[in-house]
């Protein structure tokens, strides 16, 4: 069996709602604008969160992930694979930050897989070196705009988002939590997605945050095949600063249960997903 790469909950394209003025109703759709809580403002010294990134501002990014797939009982372990990228500040406005990503040439490691399976992922791999993607976000982390290179593109370009906190616009302290409601898509999937963010340390521009999230898939046809049911879950740790969109230092694990329907035959997929991201200037 050859190895599929997929994750799960690993976008966020909602628009971002305040944590003031929330909207009435929570979005239906990815391009709707998120609903923002907090609900908790923390302790000690308050402040507004807002990306301040200068253009032209570029950071060296290694992310790196191992998988584990089970369809119908049946096990494929991916090994590490490492996607390597240059992430560059190219337009800054008053309310979005532009980011260009141009990938390296990605990396295998271990020996999980048969040689056949290997060298599959290998040649889905190639495609990627030397592509560009787009990224656009809003100061407040959530995502305006992506586009994707070429379709390998598609999986460290969603995990890249995924790691970008979405921040409250109304001031807080450490200690503080928010939520933010969306729905994103995964895998061509729409997903609704409630994640829990926690602001662990603010000293200046630098901060730790800690990410919990839930989701639920909704039924519907993606590329042909039929979406039964699903759920997925995110824990992630983000220590990053203010002054750049990607966070220098980031682990999370990503698990989903997926059940699709192919030629009339139900079938479950679970995957688990560990990954891990530096990144410096």
């Amino acid at each position: 069996m050859a190895a599929v790469l997929v994750v799960a909950g690993c976008s966020d394209d909602g628009d971002a709602g305040s944590s003031t003025t929330p909207p009435a109703v929570a979005p239906t759709a990815p391009t709707d604008r998120a609903l923002v809580e907090v609900l908790d403002a923390g302790s000690g010294d308050r402040r507004a969160l807002a990306l301040d990134v200068d253009a032209d501002t570029s950071q060296e990014v290694s992310l790196v992930l191992e998988q584990e797939l089970v369809a119908d009982e049946a096990v494929t372990r991916v090994p590490a694979i490492s996607f390597a990228m240059t992430s560059v500040v190219t337009a800054v406005g008053d309310d979005e930050v532009a980011t260009e990503q141009t990938f390296g040439e990605p990396g295998l490691a271990g020996d999980r897989l048969s040689e056949s399976d290997a060298a599959a992922v290998r040649a889905q791999l190639g495609t990627l070196t030397g592509t560009t993607s787009q990224l656009v976000v809003r100061r407040d982390g959530t995502t305006v705009r992506a586009a994707d290179g070429v379709p390998a593109a598609a999986q460290p370009d969603s995990l890249l988002r995924l790691l970008v906190p979405v921040l409250p616009t109304g001031e807080v302290g450490v200690g503080s939590t928010w939520t933010a409601t969306t729905v994103v898509l995964v895998d061509g999937a729409l997903v609704d997605q409630v994640a829990t963010y926690t602001l662990s340390s603010l000293e200046g521009d630098d901060y730790v945050v800690e990410v919990t999230a839930e989701q639920q898939y909704r039924p519907g046809d993606v590329g042909g095949t039929e979406v039964r049911s699903g759920r997925g879950t995110v824990t992630a740790t983000l220590t990053g600063s203010l002054r750049s969109v990607v966070p220098t230092e980031a682990s999370a694990t990503v698990s989903s249960q997926v059940v699709y329907v192919v030629a009339g035959a139900a079938s479950e997929l679970r995957s688990t997903l560990a990954l891990d991201l530096s990144a410096g200037g």
